[in-house]
């Protein structure tokens, strides 16, 4: 039967009062389908422009968008400390009744906005995000009035869109890739800061709160605890108590349940591995729950009316709790938002972060607390007697202070002072730096480097190499002194900061604070946006200087560039960052389009890693205060959005450095330009190292994301010129000597292939990489056939070879013997001759002869 194939269409209106005026009413005489829904959240974003905004997280696997209409008094802005809040619905798409409630909550929202003082207050203080359908396509093909089955629950791939999240106790390799729709909630869920979440389903009335499963999957009957679980019962009771019918517990008739004031432990009820909810829980800020709103999955239509009244006033009341519990700002003594900082709450093992302004929240049930935040850099801060009450929220901010270190050097260096820096250093911290030189500049000076690691001077197998470029246009100054401030911090700060200590002890990190000396030696301190000492000594841009990947600029290369490319060629490097001045963006390959012409228009051009790109270059943006904010300078007319872009759409370069380190090696480098000004006063020093530091250190931790591993063969040595290729992906990398590779990814699941000559190729399906530290895949290959045969004729040939040499040998010694016998018969015969006489005793003739034998 189709979705409209009903005999009798009961036309029902639900009226919706308030004291002040009657809103129009929602219209409950239908189901949406697909169309009409996107239909009707293109009329309300119409209609209501000042308080939604309506976007798609992505689409299903038959193409339909995944809708969520939001709904907030500033919808074109993130509003500082406000909290996150989603309802999601239909993940099976034959539980249509959260559906058409969520539809319908859109609806009241927005014709209540301004005539309802609860739903005004409500939209003015929440960011409230609604998707009436994250499974689509299963929708379609549900049936109505089908209470029980299960046609239309799984996707277009036949998936359980419950089970597809990562989950906490499976480590095993995936048999399968994750679904789009499970990926693009994902995505969305841990790019937000999401509060609180609710999942809406129906099969069932109860409220289902984490965790979902066990260990051992137990079939029922087994109650997961989790962390917050005070927290979540009685979330899971404010929505159950509020609806008319779900806090009698009474379950459905029709599978003998019944649930204690209608909640339920989501495990205790039944395992569900691969829940969305525990994902919520564990890999974000959000708290999530799950509720079930009817027996029936897919009731008549005349149902629905009953089913708004019973739960319009539980929506409400559940998102008005995104408001309970401790909330506030994290800032330095600046005042300045510090982002990512944790926010600990003694007796609970459960963390969350600040986000982008440096405001958290985290829900609490009633009670007094305390509570610790840390932030890398600066010195934890704890507060006692928090008091959180269950009718309104408690606000405590938390003013973090720098750790200390000595005396920093807020100073521009010349390069003799660099250079007296760099050794000082090299010399006081010589148990975790190395100082080298790889080459000279047009004038002869050093292109210093220093390395900073637990083991300085030796490749620790599988530990990732990583590198800051500066001062490759000699008047852009900043990142020069920033990483000379970077060297200090590291040093100062190791075996007493955490972070730093974890960083230096799992990477070998190499800082080259300036690629072009000489530049810097002819430019001057207070130039905003002049050229005066940008290129060398010969008057070459180095950042046109590189070997450019579609052969535009054939020419010979200068001595930086050179020392640059041979440095690339020797060390393992996986991430990199070249620092410049002259704007505020993270800039990311390709720098140049694929036209012939050098001096074309910008364009975007996508490299085949641009996802994991524009992740690294947005770790960096959102790291910094303003970056991420997309200002231009005063200068420019160009904005950035969130602090990033192609480097071809700003502007098209041919012969620059982060495209021939992608193309020609195995590292991943992007363009930092941290500021507007070219060489600031050393005034400013201190505040752009500031906004800089902990970007800084947060991008050198991305170079642990993605996958890595080693390469080799049966017998464990390693493979030579091993190639590991992302299928779907036109750029591989080698593994090193060692065996070893890293190849950066952003979260998802994927398919490698690795090849090497001699060797059957191996394909490793369902790789599944987090948000987290890099997943080890080690590969080992097998020798072909053919390899095999040829190491076999190697092995003929040389016992063969061998052999005709022996023979060889053995007939030159039997031609010395011969020779011989023959030169010492003929010294007897010459003896018998007159005036000799013959000697009757032939003893000593015998043993002349004897002498020759051997």
């Amino acid at each position: 039967m189709k979705l409209f194939e009903v005999k009798i269409f009961h036309i029902l209106t639900v009226v919706l009062l308030t004291s002040e005026a009657t809103l129009r009413p929602i219209e409950s005489d239908r189901y949406h389908n697909y169309d009409s829904l996107t239909q009707l959240l293109h009329e309300y974003a119409t209609a209501y422009p000042h308080i939604t905004q309506l976007f798609s997280v992505g689409q299903s696997v038959e193409n339909r968008e995944l809708w969520v209409m939001r709904i907030t008094d500033n919808p074109d802005m993130q509003e500082p400390g406000e909290p996150m809040f989603k309802y999601v619905a239909n993940m099976h798409g034959n539980e249509a009744v959260g559906r058409e409630i969520v539809i319908y909550l859109i609806q009241y929202l927005c014709d209540s906005y301004g005539r309802d003082d609860r739903i005004s207050g409500l939209v003015n203080s929440t960011d409230i995000y609604i998707m009436p359908s994250m499974n689509p396509d299963g929708f379609e093909h549900a049936i109505i009035r089908d209470c029980e089955g299960v046609t239309g629950r799984n996707n277009a791939d036949n998936v359980d869109l419950n089970r597809d999240f990562p989950d906490q106790f499976d480590a095993q390799p995936r048999s399968r890739p994750r679904q789009l729709e499970t990926e693009a909630l994902i995505n969305w869920i841990t790019s937000n800061s999401f509060v609180l979440s609710a999942n809406l389903h129906g099969g069932s009335l109860v409220a289902n709160y984490p965790y979902d499963n066990t260990a051992s999957h137990l079939n029922n009957g087994s109650y997961s605890r989790s962390p917050d679980d005070d927290i979540f019962r009685e979330l899971a009771l404010v929505y159950s108590r509020s609806h008319s019918t779900m806090h009698l517990g009474r379950g459905c008739p029709q599978y003998s349940e019944s649930f204690p004031n209608g909640i339920t432990n989501g495990a205790q009820w039944y395992d569900v591995p691969g829940g969305m909810q525990d994902y919520n829980y564990l890999h974000s800020n959000c708290f999530e729950v799950t509720f079930e709103l009817s027996c029936c999955k897919y009731p008549q239509v005349d149902n629905l009316p009953t089913e708004w009244n019973n739960n319009r006033e539980a929506l409400i009341a559940f998102i008005e709790q995104v408001h309970r519990g401790v909330s506030g700002f994290v800032t330095d003594i600046n005042g300045q938002p510090i982002p990512n900082a944790t926010i600990q709450v003694h007796g609970i093992d459960h963390t969350v972060k600040s986000a982008s302004f440096g405001d958290y929240w985290r829900l609490l049930v009633a009670g007094t607390y305390t509570l610790t935040v840390t932030a890398d850099g600066y010195e934890p801060r704890t507060v006692s007697g928090v008091i959180v009450t269950n009718s309104t929220g408690t606000m405590i901010n938390f003013t973090l202070h720098r750790e200390p270190t000595h005396q920093d050097n807020f100073s521009h260096h010349s390069n003799e002072e660099l250079k007296e820096f760099l050794q000082s250093y090299a010399t006081s911290y010589s148990s975790i730096t190395r100082l080298y030189s790889i080459g000279k500049s047009v004038e002869g000076i050093d292109l210093w480097v220093m390395e900073i690691s637990d083991n300085p001077g030796i490749h620790e197998l599988g530990e990732p190499e990583f590198k800051y470029i500066a001062n490759m246009h000699g008047n852009e100054v900043t990142g020069r002194e920033t990483l000379l401030l970077l060297i200090q911090y590291l040093c100062e700060n190791y075996g007493g900061v955490t972070n730093v200590t974890q960083l230096i002890d799992n990477t070998r990190i190499h800082i080259m604070p300036t690629m072009n000396p000489d530049g810097y030696s002819k430019a001057h301190e207070g130039d905003k946006s002049g050229y005066v000492g940008r290129s060398n000594a010969n008057n070459a841009d180095l950042n046109r200087d590189f070997p450019d990947r579609l052969n535009r600029n054939k020419k010979s290369r200068q001595p930086e560039t050179k020392a640059v490319i041979k440095w690339l060629k020797e060390y393992p490097f996986v991430l990199s960052a070249n620092l410049h001045n002259g704007a505020l963006v993270a800039n990311y390959p390709y720098d140049s389009t694929d036209s012939r012409n050098t001096l074309s228009r910008p364009a975007y051009s996508r490299c085949p890693d641009d996802d994991i790109f524009q992740q690294v270059s947005l770790v960096y943006s959102m790291a910094h205060p303003r970056m991420h904010l997309g200002e231009s300078c005063p200068n420019m007319v160009e904005s950035f959005p969130n602090g990033i872009t192609n480097g071809a759409d700003w502007y098209s370069i041919v012969g620059g450095m982060q495209d021939y380190n992608y193309v020609e090696t195995n590292c991943f480098e992007i363009t930092i330009e941290q500021g507007c000004q070219k060489f600031p006063w050393a005034s400013q020093l201190h505040e752009i190292w500031e906004e800089n530091r902990g970007a800084l250190l947060r991008f050198i931790q991305e170079v642990h994301r993605g996958v890595k591993g080693f390469v080799k063969d049966a017998n464990g040595v390693p493979v030579l010129n091993a190639k590991i290729m992302v299928v779907g992906r036109d750029h591989d990398i080698t593994a090193t000597a060692e065996g070893e590779y890293w190849r950066l990814l952003v979260p998802g699941d994927y398919q490698l292939l690795v090849s090497a000559p001699g060797y059957h190729s191996q394909l490793i399906q369902n790789v599944s990489v987090s948000d987290g530290d890099a997943v080890q895949v080690n590969f080992t290959l097998i020798a072909s056939s053919a390899a095999r045969s040829a190491s076999s004729r190697v092995k003929v040939y040389i016992l063969g070879s061998l052999a005709v040499v022996i023979i060889l040998a053995l007939v030159v010694m039997s031609m010395i013997v011969v020779h011989r016998r023959g030169y010492r018969l003929s010294q007897l015969h010459k003896r018998c001759l007159p005036p000799y006489p013959c000697f009757s005793n032939t003893s000593d003739d015998d043993s002349l002869l004897k002498d020759t034998d051997f």
